[in-house]
């Protein structure tokens, strides 16, 4: 069984339905496995709320703010460059402090591309470096693809940009044996107008403000012609969706993986 199972996709093609029948099915087979969905803060290239700071400039934070260091120092992940820590779980004085190092806001234009990849490819690194899997299979939702291309499109990098850093992260996961799962409409429009009328005016507002707040119209059409380029450099399934029904999917994934 793979060490690491990639559920990726556009909004709207079912990565969270799919992730959890999977870990379900796995269970339901005797094979232990960890489910990490988009939003998790154990996802490694999922910097919601996370400060990424260079470790000279961090330690210049906390000189200055002695009253907040050992604090920070407690909450904080050090890798060889950098420290990572939750701003939403950091004192509250300190969140304006740390706000400008927030590399999971795309609109933040303190963090620009050459500033994330370094640093988005640390922490991914560090937390293979940790033996992640623990002896589990781990299936994780928008790890790979989603969040990572997000981000870089957030900040107006190149498709050449692209390209290089999903390459870098499909190096640094190699060890972990990675298969990714694959799931596709016939167009990105199709895609997210699903995710839409299934996720309600809500999200298809706070969607659409973003997209026009970051100058990005058009990023799920260029996020979409990207991945199934990128897909074929790992070990994939890719598989086709039709309206809400999974059926058909599922009798894939299960023949893919002799379930």
């Amino acid at each position: 069984m793979n060490r690491l199972i990639l559920i990726e996709g556009l909004p709207g093609t079912g990565k969270t339905t799919l992730a959890k029948w999977l870990s379900d099915g796995l269970t339901d087979k005797g094979i232990e496995n960890l489910l990490l969905l988009e939003g998790d803060e154990r996802v490694p290239c999922d910097f919601y709320e996370t400060a990424g700071i260079p470790s000279a400039q961090f330690e210049d934070l906390c000189a200055s703010n002695p009253e907040i260091s050992k604090e920070l120092h407690a909450i904080a992940r050090k890798t060889e460059n950098y420290y990572y820590l939750r701003i939403d779980k950091s004192p509250e004085i300190a969140k304006p402090l740390l706000r400008p190092y927030d590399i999971g806001d795309g609109s933040n234009a303190s963090i620009t591309v050459n500033d994330y990849i370094p640093c988005a490819l640390e922490r991914l690194q560090d937390w293979v470096s940790q033996n992640p899997t623990g002896g589990k299979t781990v299936i994780m939702e928008s790890g790979y693809l989603q969040n990572p291309i997000n981000e870089l499109l957030f900040r107006h990098a190149s498709d050449e940009e692209v390209r290089s850093f999903i390459n870098s992260i499909t190096q640094i996961l190699r060890p972990l044996s990675p298969v990714c799962i694959y799931l596709r409409r016939n167009t990105a429009d199709e895609a997210i107008n699903f995710a839409k009328m299934v996720k309600g005016s809500g999200w298809a507002e706070r969607v659409d403000n973003l997209l026009k707040q970051t100058g990005c119209e058009d990023l799920f059409r260029r996020r979409f012609k990207l991945e199934l380029e990128l897909l074929p450099q790992i070990k994939n399934l890719c598989c086709h969706v039709c309206g809400g029904n999974w059926d058909d999917v599922k009798r894939k994934i299960n023949r893919f993986f002799s379930l």
